[in-house]
């Protein structure tokens, strides 16, 4: 089933908004692993996942509210998707497990570290959780940029672009003296972003000549 609901997802896409993607061949095909992106529109996730899936079977953390429609619920656990709780305050633990067990299974996680859509040209300040996952698992991490997403109702073209891999190298650093693990999950945070949006269209149009 995960496999022809992806399918459709990439025909839609194709006929619909000419999509064009860059860079699969940077997604390790095992071991563990992080794919983060911006995340603009609600078509990003399955724009996303569904193209990752060429290389390598995903998961991925979807707020609860998506499970309550029974065959919607269903649709998103074949993805292997993670009901979280964005309401529940200090983060949902239970949906942090069950994404760090995946990692730690050598599987592969796609996060949006923004938390909830953003509009275009205006980042979020990036949750913490995506350096938590890194830190805990010790999973790299693959950014990717999407773009234009936020017109694939109008029939606009979107893209997506991978970037590189980044490790999270804040754990000696934090049992420093004075050292602060939330400080180095906000460092990292900040700097996965940047790499986000340091990915151009530019670029992206320029690897596929």
């Amino acid at each position: 089933m995960t496999n022809i609901v992806f399918f459709l997802f990439r025909l839609y896409f194709r006929i619909f908004n000419s999509i064009k993607v860059s860079g699969l061949e940077k997604i390790p095909p095992r071991g563990p692993l992080i794919i983060v992106a911006n995340h603009i529109s609600f078509a990003d996730p399955p724009a996303l996942a569904a193209h990752v899936s060429l290389v390598r079977k995903i998961s991925m953390l979807a707020k609860k509210e998506l499970f309550r429609f029974p065959p919607l619920g269903a649709m998103f656990r074949s993805w292997g998707a993670i009901p979280v709780d964005r309401r529940r305050d200090g983060g949902d633990l239970g949906a942090f497990r069950a994404g760090l067990k995946v990692l730690r299974g050598g599987g592969c996680l796609v996060l949006f570290p923004e938390g909830t859509r953003a509009l275009p040209g205006a980042p979020l300040k990036p949750k913490p959780g995506v350096a938590m996952f890194a830190a805990k698992s010790g999973a790299p991490v693959l950014s990717a940029r999407i773009f234009n997403s936020e017109n694939f109702l109008k029939l606009g073209k979107i893209s997506i672009r991978f970037g590189n891999l980044r490790y999270f190298e804040g754990a000696a650093h934090a049992e420093e003296p004075g050292g602060s693990p939330k400080e180095c999950y906000e460092e990292f945070s900040n700097l996965l972003m940047s790499d986000i949006f340091s990915i151009t269209e530019e670029q992206h149009c320029h690897g596929n000549k």
